[in-house]
């Protein structure tokens, strides 16, 4: 593989190396902005991004362990375990330990978390149509790829 130009400007280790021009620079701002944009839209609903994450990782999935649940949101288990008994006590998810190992608490939606992820889920609609609107199905495959692909590179 060639790697040319871009690829020494995007490499922190290269004396030719900008901010501007690292992928990383570009994914923190995107991420940081979109949890801006996200927070505004979900604070008038009493909701997060945090939170938001949990709703879907348990809409995805029947039920999940803490652990399982911070490891695909990508967050730490002693933060995850405060934000899941926060959310426990607005009776959003409910929790109890595993029939097969005691030492594992699993986490299920209520039927008032399922109702918030609906008011959640519209609202993201509204940043993923301006994010999103003008890319093609294809481009936003690419997207997706590429951002799997880095994560395993990372992980």
């Amino acid at each position: 593989m060639r790697r040319g130009k871009t690829w020494r400007q995007a490499h922190p280790g290269d004396p030719a190396f900008s901010p501007e021009t690292s992928p990383f620079f570009h994914l923190s701002r995107l991420v940081g902005l979109y949890h801006l944009r996200m927070d505004a839209h979900l604070k008038p609903i009493g909701m997060d991004v945090p939170r938001w994450r949990v709703l879907n990782i348990l809409h995805e999935y029947e039920f999940a362990t803490i652990s399982r649940i911070a490891d695909l949101a990508v967050i730490r288990v002693s933060t995850m375990t405060k934000l899941i008994y926060r959310m426990e006590s607005e009776d959003l998810v409910r929790t109890c330990v595993s029939q097969t190992d005691g030492r594992v608490t699993e986490v299920r939606l209520t039927e008032k978390g399922r109702a918030a992820l609906s008011q959640v889920r519209a609202k993201a609609g509204h940043i993923f149509e301006r994010a999103f609107g003008d890319a093609s199905d294809e481009e936003i495959q690419a997207f997706m790829a590429m951002t799997r692909q880095i994560y395993d590179n990372i992980y």
